[in-house]
């Protein structure tokens, strides 16, 4: 009875970890940028490189000293090379709106008959709160269908406008208010 037992037991513990040996993900932390939101340096954003069986995508958090907040994931498995977290940025309005958080990944397409270049996403989240506590809110919407462009070749050349923080942050120059 213990020996029937006992190889009920194994063969449920063997099924389980086989499951999840497959099932697993894999994070490393592959940076750390600091922020300043509403003094220097009090805020930072933690990226994380992940791995499944599916490919490498991204996860990043926001965070104080008293709180982490997980901000988004970035993942394009069809992409030749694995995603990549160009630029992070604050963009503070010159009015009391609050400040908001700048996020731009890319995943670079190539060898394919139609596809060559990068694809771009931008999140944009207002941070709520003060330096002791803070919430986010995603307000990625307002960039409408500009949140995600490709840049490359595509039946001919086709460009992406918001590549970079500059070009970003002038955009909320206008449209931010």
């Amino acid at each position: 009875m213990k020996k029937k037992s006992l190889i009920i037991f194994l063969s449920i513990l063997n099924s389980f970890f086989s499951q999840n040996l497959f099932a697993k993900k894999y994070c490393t932390q592959s940076e750390i940028i600091n922020l300043r939101i509403f003094e220097k340096n009090n805020y930072k954003l933690y990226s994380y490189s992940c791995s499944t069986s599916e490919g490498i995508y991204l996860k990043n958090f926001l965070g104080n000293s008293n709180k982490r907040i997980f901000l988004n994931e970035f993942a394009d498995f069809a992409a030749k090379e694995s995603p990549e977290l160009l630029a992070v940025s604050v963009y503070k309005a010159k009015t009391q709106k609050p400040p908001i958080l700048i996020t731009l990944h890319r995943a670079y397409y190539c060898c394919t008959p139609q596809l060559e270049g990068n694809i771009y996403k931008v999140n944009l989240y207002q941070i709520i709160g003060n330096k002791n506590n803070f919430s986010i809110r995603d307000v990625t919407n307002i960039l409408g269908e500009n949140s995600e462009g490709f840049e490359g070749q595509s039946e001919g050349q086709v460009f992406y406008k918001y590549k970079n923080i500059a070009s970003i942050k002038e955009w909320l120059e206008v449209n931010y208010k």
